[in-house]
């Protein structure tokens, strides 16, 4: 990343977790595997939003979780950030065209911390 902007230097950005975890307190507990009864709909990428189905979020009120890994249509498992071992990095968020603010709210909703050039969000004890 240089100057707020994702480059694709060593490949394709969307598939690399470090586009939207900025920060994890533990390399174990950073993410979880979430199973789904169905198959997804349509390819994921890291940083998209998503329900607790799996499908992409249309709405910030259903925004249950946020991919670090990517997934392809038909998979039956998901690996989503876990909040309370992460710090996200807004620029890696894909909101799709949703209202930013709510996404926000949504996801501190959730318990997670954000992090961007204007703000250093490090957990203390």
């Amino acid at each position: 990343m240089q100057f707020g902007t994702f480059q694709t230097l060593n490949g394709n950005n969307a598939f690399s977790r470090y586009k939207v975890v900025a920060h994890a307190s533990d390399a174990l507990l950073q993410d979880k595997l979430v199973k789904l009864t169905d198959g997804i709909a349509s390819d994921l990428i890291v940083g998209d939003l998503v329900t607790a189905t799996g499908a992409k979020a249309a709405a910030a009120a259903d925004i249950a979780f946020v991919m670090v890994e990517p997934a392809f249509a038909g998979d039956t498992a998901i690996v989503v950030a876990n909040p309370v071992h992460v710090i996200i990095s807004k620029l890696g968020i894909e909101f799709n065209s949703m209202n930013e603010t709510a996404v926000i709210e949504k996801l501190e909703d959730l318990g997670f911390t954000f992090t961007d050039y204007d703000t250093v969000a490090l957990r203390t004890t």
